[in-house]
């Protein structure tokens, strides 16, 4: 009995992990998109601020006359997301990317971020500023892990 303890001991611990590891999303891919990765970012401060982001590498050519509007679930209120919207060349610089086929979205500053939940960035294409016509949509799962505020 005094073998086998420390063994369901270490099976339980090992339990504990794949099913916190189960909840960690998958990177996702559609006809536009395929996410590098993503997470959350913390900058030290007084008082310190979160964010949360994605990398997505553009597969395939849009339209040069593109309109981005792009949704970040807001920890603090899921039913008033974080918008950017604006043409998509114009979103792209907000955080550069040293590579021409990346986009980095990265959210405005969160708060009241629970552990271990998965927050959503859409990134909807549009063919041109009237938003008429959907080109694309992408969405995202981030998950914050550790993190709380």
């Amino acid at each position: 009995m005094k073998k086998t303890l420390p063994v369901i001991i270490l099976a339980s611990f090992l339990l504990a992990a794949c099913a916190s590891l189960s909840n960690l999303p998958k990177p996702e891919q559609s006809e536009y998109f395929t996410t590098l990765g993503g997470g959350f970012v913390i900058t030290l401060g007084n008082p310190p601020t979160y964010r949360y982001g994605v990398n997505l590498v553009i597969t395939k050519t849009l339209p040069e006359s593109a309109y981005a509007v792009v949704e970040f679930q807001n920890p603090a209120d899921s039913l008033q997301p974080f918008v950017l919207a604006g043409p998509l060349e114009d979103l792209k610089k907000i955080t550069p990317s040293p590579y021409p086929n990346v986009w980095v979205l990265t959210s405005p500053a969160v708060q009241s971020i629970s552990a271990h939940t998965n927050y959503a960035v859409i990134a909807s294409i549009y063919s041109d500023s009237n938003r008429q016509t959907l080109t694309a949509r992408h969405t995202q799962l981030v998950n914050s892990e550790y993190i709380e505020n």
